[in-house]
C-alpha cells in the first residue's frame, strides 16, 4: 500500500526544489489515490503554470474533483476561475458555496457582487449582511478583513 501522505510530502518538496516534474508526478500519483491535498496542489500547478503549462480546464476539473471529495475551500478557487472566463452567474454561486462552508474571504466578493450586480441582481441590504458578517468571521484573509471594512465604511450615510 502506498502512503499518500509520503507522496505529498515528496512531491512539495520536490515542487520546493524545483522538480516540477517530479512534483507532477508525485501529486498525480497521490491524487489517484484518493489524496485530496495531492489532488488541491496538482490542480493549482495547471492553475498558475508551475513547472506545466498553464491549463485552467484542467484546474477547473481537479478543483471540482477535490470539492467532490470534501474540500469545501475549493469552492473559492472555482469561483475565480469562472470570474477569470466572465462566467458572472456561476462565479457568483461557487462564491455562495464558499461563504456557505465559512470562508469570510468569499463574503467579501459574494458583497463586491451585490454591490455591483455582477452574477446577481444589485442589493445594497445584501452587501451589507456579507460585509458584517465577513468582518466578524474567523475565517478570512487579513486583507479581506481591511476590504470588507474599508467598503462598509464607503456605504456609511455622510452627514453634511
Amino acid at each position: 500500500m502506498v502512503n499518500t501522505d509520503a507522496l505529498f510530502r515528496i512531491a512539495d518538496a520536490a515542487e520546493e526544489a524545483g522538480n516540477y516534474e517530479l512534483a507532477r508526478q508525485s501529486f498525480e500519483r497521490g491524487a489517484s489515490l484518493g489524496c485530496s491535498a495531492c489532488l488541491t496542489r496538482l490542480a493549482y500547478m495547471f492553475d498558475v503554470g508551475i513547472g506545466v503549462e498553464v491549463d485552467k480546464s484542467r484546474a477547473m476539473d481537479l478543483y471540482k474533483r477535490a470539492w467532490r471529495q470534501g474540500s469545501e475551500v475549493m469552492a473559492n478557487n472555482i469561483a475565480i476561475l469562472y470570474r477569470e472566463g466572465r462566467q458572472h452567474r456561476l462565479m457568483f454561486q461557487w462564491f455562495l458555496r464558499a461563504a456557505k462552508a465559512g470562508d469570510g474571504s468569499a463574503l467579501v466578493e459574494l458583497a463586491k457582487c451585490y454591490l455591483s450586480g455582477v452574477g446577481v441582481r444589485k442589493s445594497g441590504q445584501d452587501a451589507l449582511r456579507c460585509l458584517a458578517s465577513a468582518v466578524s468571521s474567523n475565517c478570512i484573509t487579513e486583507a479581506s478583513r481591511e476590504e470588507a471594512e474599508a467598503l462598509l465604511e464607503g456605504m456609511r450615510p455622510r452627514t453634511v
